[in-house]
C-alpha cells in the first residue's frame, strides 16, 4: 500500500536550496537529523538493547556524510532503512554516487517513491542591462581597457548562447593588476554575487590529493563543493601555484558536462570557470602548464602593467576610500603630497600603492602624538 512506501526526496544543490526545499513541518512533526539518529542507534547497540526507535521524518544533510566512518558509506542506503519506518519521509541532500545508485536500483524493484529536485543555475541574460553592467564593472577596474573589452566579448557570448560545456577563461599577468577584482565584479553583475572560489596556492602537497580526487568518501572533496555551489561561476585563483599532479582533475572538469570524482557525480553544464595566473605570456603558459590544460582554455585575457595615469587614479581612489579612517585629522591633499614621492610612475600595482598610502596615513597620524614625546 502507498502508506507503507518510503518517500525519498533527493535534493541537488546548495545548502540554501536544500533548506528552502524542506517543508514547513508541523509542530507535532518529529523531525530527526541523520547524525542524531545514528547516535541514537549506536547507543542502543552499545547498551545491548534492540533498537525499536524508527524515524518517520529523516533529514540527511550533505555534511552528515563526513561524520560517519568510511566503511559505513558502502551501506548508506540500508543504514537509512534501518533507521526509518516503512512509510518515512526522507530528505537527502547531495547524495554520494553509491547512495544514489542504491536508491535508483531500489526504485526499480521495490515500491518506494523517489523524486529528484536539482537547483537551476543561470547567468544574467538580460540584454537590456548588459551595457550598464559592463560600464559598472569598468568603473571598478582601472587601466585594463583591453582586458575589459575581451571579457565583455566572452560575457556577451555566454548571455546570448546556450552552452552546455564549461567555458574556461584565463586572466593572466602580474599580481595586483585587478584580476581577482574583475572576477568579483562579474559575480556581482551576472551571478547575483555568488561564486565558488578556491585559492590553488593553498593546495601545495599530497595532503590535498583526497580533495581533488575524492579518495575518501567521508572527506570533503571538489565534487562535494561543486554540488554545494550557489551559482555557475567557479573561480580558481593562481593556477600557476597548483602542483601539476592535480591537473588531471581540471582536464575532466573543463571538458565535460558531468564531473566525477571517486565519490560524487556533478552536473557542471553551463559553468563559467575563471582561472588566474601570474604568467606574462601565452608561450610561458604553454611551457609551464602544458598543452593539455592550455588547449582546454577558451579565452586568454592579459592584464597590462599600470601606466602613469592609472597609477595616479588608483592613488587618489585609495586616499578617498580611506577617508573614514583619517576623517578630519588629515586632509586628502596632505596625504597625496606625502605619498606621491614614494610612488613610481611605473611598476606599481594595487597592493604596493595600498601599502604606501597606509604607511603615509600612519606616519601623518603619528606626527601629532610624536610631538608630545
Amino acid at each position: 500500500m502507498e502508506t507503507n512506501m518510503r518517500n525519498y526526496h533527493i535534493v541537488i544543490g546548495s545548502k540554501r536550496y536544500f533548506d528552502e526545499y524542506l517543508p514547513d513541518f508541523k509542530e507535532e512533526d518529529i523531525v530527526y537529523d541523520f547524525s542524531d539518529s545514528i547516535k541514537l542507534s549506536d547507543a542502543f547497540r552499545e547498551s545491548g538493547r534492540i533498537n525499536d526507535h524508527f524515524v518517520s521524518i529523516l533529514v540527511v544533510r550533505n555534511n552528515n556524510y563526513n561524520g560517519i566512518v568510511e566503511n559505513a558509506h558502502d551501506r548508506l542506503g540500508p543504514l537509512i532503512e534501518e533507521l526509518t519506518t516503512n512509510s518515512a519521509e526522507i530528505y537527502i541532500h547531495n547524495p554520494p554516487r553509491i547512495l544514489m545508485k542504491y536508491l535508483e536500483e531500489q526504485h526499480e524493484r521495490l515500491p518506494i517513491k523517489l523524486s529528484i529536485s536539482s537547483e537551476k543555475y543561470e547567468i544574467n541574460r538580460d540584454p537590456n542591462i548588459f551595457i550598464n553592467n559592463i560600464k559598472e564593472i569598468s568603473s571598478h577596474i582601472l587601466g585594463q581597457q583591453s582586458a575589459l573589452t575581451e571579457i565583455s566579448k566572452s560575457l556577451w557570448y555566454l548571455t546570448t548562447v546556450k552552452r552546455e560545456k564549461p567555458y574556461v577563461i584565463m586572466l593572466y599577468g602580474n599580481s595586483g593588476l585587478g584580476k581577482t577584482e574583475l572576477v568579483r565584479e562579474i559575480a556581482k553583475k551576472f551571478f547575483d554575487g555568488k561564486f565558488l572560489e578556491k585559492h590553488l596556492s593553498m593546495f601545495k602537497n599530497d595532503n590535498y590529493t583526497n580533495y581533488f580526487f575524492g579518495d575518501k568518501p567521508n572527506r570533503r572533496s571538489i565534487g562535494f563543493d561543486l554540488l554545494e555551489r550557489e551559482s555557475n561561476l567557479i573561480f580558481f585563483d593562481e593556477l600557476d601555484k597548483c602542483p601539476e599532479y592535480f591537473f588531471s582533475t581540471f582536464y575532466t572538469l573543463f571538458d565535460n558536462v558531468q564531473f566525477k570524482d571517486s565519490t560524487y557525480d556533478v552536473n557542471v553544464s553551463g559553468t563559467v570557470i575563471i582561472l588566474t595566473s601570474n604568467y606574462n605570456s601565452k608561450e610561458e603558459m604553454q611551457e609551464k602548464l602544458g598543452l593539455p590544460i592550455f588547449y582546454r582554455i577558451d579565452n586568454f585575457i592579459h592584464f597590462n602593467e599600470f601606466n602613469c595615469n592609472t597609477i595616479y587614479r588608483i592613488v587618489q581612489n585609495e586616499i578617498s576610500e580611506r577617508k573614514a579612517e583619517y576623517n578630519d585629522k588629515i586632509s586628502p591633499d596632505a596625504i597625496y603630497a606625502a605619498v606621491s614621492p614614494l610612488v613610481s610612475t611605473s611598476g606599481e600595482n594595487a597592493r604596493t600603492i595600498k601599502y604606501k598610502v597606509q604607511q603615509v596615513i600612519e606616519d601623518l597620524l603619528f606626527e601629532e602624538i610624536h610631538e608630545k614625546f
